[in-house]
């Protein structure tokens, strides 16, 4: 599974279990999200930002599915006041497994997260540890 998938998966995953989160509210229009992701294979954390029109639709779970051949699954959901906490399995075309914890608090127009992820792959430990912050900065053009 591809880094950029994973990362693109996890966005789309954070939004998706906003949905459904009664309570803990996003706002559509456009976010600038900056995420911070440690690796154990990469010598330096990386932090990317990016800024991303946001939809209601997008909001939807039933319109959700971040991989059709490879669906994760999603367990353990808790609400608790504004923040949301989750455990996610993800199985890979290589066979592995990827699992992981997340958690995020929202205020509407901000939001803060971490999470990480673990899997083995060719007998060998892989994990990765992420967070971010995101905010929105106005309506989508």
């Amino acid at each position: 599974m591809k880094l950029r998938v994973v990362l693109s998966s996890l966005t789309a995953l954070f939004f998706s279990i906003t949905a459904i989160a009664e309570g803990v509210s996003i706002d559509p229009g456009e976010w600038e999200m900056t995420s911070t992701i440690t690796m154990s294979m990469m010598p330096q954390p990386q932090t990317t930002t990016v800024k991303e029109c946001i939809k209601e639709s997008q909001l939807r779970p039933e319109d959700f599915n971040m991989d059709e051949d490879n669906p994760c699954d999603i367990a353990d959901v808790a609400i608790e006041g504004d923040t949301a906490s989750w455990s996610v399995s993800c199985p890979s075309e290589g066979g592995f497994v990827m699992e992981g914890n997340w958690e995020f608090t929202s205020g509407g127009d901000t939001i803060s997260g971490s999470g990480s992820m673990a899997a083995e792959i060719a007998s060998q430990p892989m994990k990765f540890d992420m967070s971010w912050t995101g905010k929105r900065i106005g309506d989508c053009e």
